[in-house]
């Protein structure tokens, strides 16, 4: 089962940062119909969302 995470952002380790992190703006969307049930799910712009099926522009 997948898992998404509702989050806007993630961390990736980075060498050259002091604190070792640093944050990059995720590739996505989050389909708007998921989100008024409640859920969290990531769909890549321009492509339809794998659990309702919403285009996601």
């Amino acid at each position: 089962m997948c898992r998404y995470t509702p989050i806007d952002k993630i961390a990736v380790p980075c060498m050259n940062d002091s604190e070792g992190f640093t944050n990059m703006p995720v590739p996505g969307r989050r389909c708007p119909a998921c989100l008024e049930r409640g859920d969290t799910v990531w769909v890549i712009p321009g492509k339809a969302c794998p659990q309702c099926g919403t285009p996601v522009n």
